[in-house]
């Protein structure tokens, strides 16, 4: 086991601190319209023992608005909410601009003087780019931040709209999703989402039954670059008048989604490295006992056989020319347009295709088809646009054991990548390898480094706040926080980050690394950290 001067681990949490929001994503929010009285034994207490473990933004609503007098109930929950460590923001109307500007500022003006809110919700908000649109809502929005500068302004115009809002602005943050479950798989959000701090982009998804369901769109909210969402089963005529069934799950998820970073693809997927010598894996062609030997990404259970295509399991190998991808299926479908192997080779999920429906967690580089390559050339991400590289060599000889062989120039030499297969059959049900919702598995020509505990090739801040997000704490094996295997996070396990400090190549949008002098100040700040959270 490794040692570490004491003065390094110092150094390492002072860096932490510093950059707690540097290369790691800013945590999920979630974002709820609290439209229900708050009563003793409230859905509003429920916010507050969330509070505790996510961060929660409640839009407060007493009558379409601030209602015309203070109520006491509001005030204690409003007060609650943010002494647990919530936020609430108020309900205005602003009706699409017909709303008048002078209304809207004496609404704002109520909730000055009667609650202490953290911000200002305009729903029923213009999504057109009209001049005079822009205008109406730089007005009001201009208005509330004079009141408070850190105040949060957040338009809800529910559907696609201009970034100029953003861009002006006009506000701080925008709902561009609010409508029922079974249309949000479906949504295209506009490619400019991508080009702001999540926290910027909100989804309200109701009606939405299942908790598997809630659970595959929390993430796929996050691979659409959403940072404040709330999904529920509640439905129509008003979907937010309690917390959904499932609100436990969705605050656990959320909890798991913000410990693990939000690195990109894969948060939590398998990372695997299968280095062989030239000329191990030697013919393209009926043979496969060449592959014995290499290990396997999970098997895919969640089909069970017939004529749909349907991956059962993943091999993928590298020598200092190629790659090498075997895909075992319990369906006979001929190799060609059905079996799509989409890659991101830079490991941004922000770049690439993401699919129409944006159903692909990955942001893809390169697809491979049968026995061609394609690099994305779309406009966006959801725009399809494909340009032809190269041709592979492929078998599939049975058609349920299907082989290629990709030259590793033909895909930029990348240090590795992330991947998700997906079976298009037309008659039948498709398959997601993983499963849609799950994001996709990681390979790296190198192997997982020592230290990084995240798989993203690099040994930096993010693989610090695996271990101090569950610092002191037990842990079951094979919990990336405790990389010394001892049952337990502590000084052992940063030892092991501190160690490969800076190795690797930084993810895209990573932090520098401060200078010394930065990390001197934060010294004594460090030390205090140290003794209220000691190792065992």
């Amino acid at each position: 086991m490794r040692t570490t001067p004491p003065v390094k681990i110092i150094t390492a949490l002072a860096l932490t601190m510093v950059f707690n929001t540097g290369d790691v994503r800013a945590d999920l929010t979630a974002i709820v319209p609290a439209y229900f009285y708050p009563t003793n034994n409230s859905p509003w207490d429920d916010l507050n023992t969330a509070a505790a473990r996510i961060p929660v933004t409640a839009i407060m609503n007493p009558f379409n608005g601030p209602g015309n007098n203070l109520d006491s109930n509001y005030v204690s929950a409003v007060d609650d909410l943010r002494a647990a460590g919530g936020k609430v923001i108020g309900y205005v109307r602003t009706n699409y601009t017909a709303e008048p500007a002078a209304t809207v500022k004496a609404n704002i003006d109520k909730y000055v003087n009667w609650y202490n809110i953290d911000g200002i919700f305009f729903d029923e908000m213009s999504n057109s780019g009209a001049q005079s649109n822009l205008d109406y809502y730089q007005d009001i929005y201009d208005y509330a931040k004079a009141i408070d500068p850190a105040w949060e302004v957040m338009g809800n115009p529910g559907i696609n709209t201009v970034e100029s809002y953003l861009t002006r602005p006009a506000a701080d943050s925008l709902l561009v999703f609010e409508s029922q479950g079974s249309s949000y798989p479906g949504n295209t959000p506009s490619s400019w989402n991508f080009n702001h701090d999540p926290s910027a982009i909100g989804h309200l998804v109701h009606t939405t039954p299942t908790e598997a369901d809630m659970l595959a769109y929390l993430d796929l909210a996050v691979s659409r670059n959403a940072g404040q969402v709330y999904i529920t089963d509640d439905v129509l005529g008003n979907p937010w008048d309690t917390l959904p069934s499932y609100w436990e799950a969705e605050v656990t998820r959320i909890e798991a989604i913000n410990d693990g970073g939000i690195e990109p693809p894969p948060t939590g997927g398998q990372v695997m490295s299968n280095p062989v010598a030239n000329g191990t894996i030697t013919t393209i062609g009926a043979d496969r006992s060449d592959w014995a030997g290499i290990p396997a990404y999970d098997a895919d259970t969640s089909e069970t056989g017939g004529v749909e295509v349907d991956y059962d399991q993943i091999q993928i190998a590298h020598d200092d020319n190629n790659f090498y991808l075997r895909m075992q299926l319990n369906s006979s479908e001929p190799l060609g347009f059905k079996h799509n192997v989409y890659i991101d080779a830079d490991f941004d999920p922000g770049t690439g295709f993401i699919g129409g429906g944006g159903e692909l967690t990955i942001g893809a580089d390169f697809l491979l088809q049968g026995s061609s390559v394609f690099a994305f050339t779309g406009a966006t991400p959801t725009t399809w646009g494909w340009s032809f590289l190269g041709t592979q060599q492929s078998n599939a000889t049975p058609d349920t054991d299907i082989e290629t062989r990709i030259p590793r120039s033909l895909i930029g030499n990348p240090d590795g990548f992330d991947f998700t297969l997906f079976g298009d059959n037309a008659v039948a049900d498709n398959d997601f390898y993983p499963n849609i919702g799950l994001d996709g598995y990681r390979y790296l020509i190198d192997g997982p480094l020592d230290g990084d505990l995240d798989g993203d090739g690099f040994v930096g801040i993010n693989d610090l706040n695996i271990v101090l997000g569950a610092w002191n704490q037990s842990a079951s094996a094979g919990d990336p926080a405790d990389p010394s295997g001892d049952g337990f996070v502590g000084i052992d396990d940063l030892n092991f980050v501190l160690g490969n400090w800076n190795a690797g190549t930084p993810p895209t949008g990573s932090a520098n690394i401060p200078e010394p002098g930065t990390v001197a100040l934060l010294y004594l700040g460090v030390v205090s950290m140290i003794r209220r959270h000691p190792s065992r």
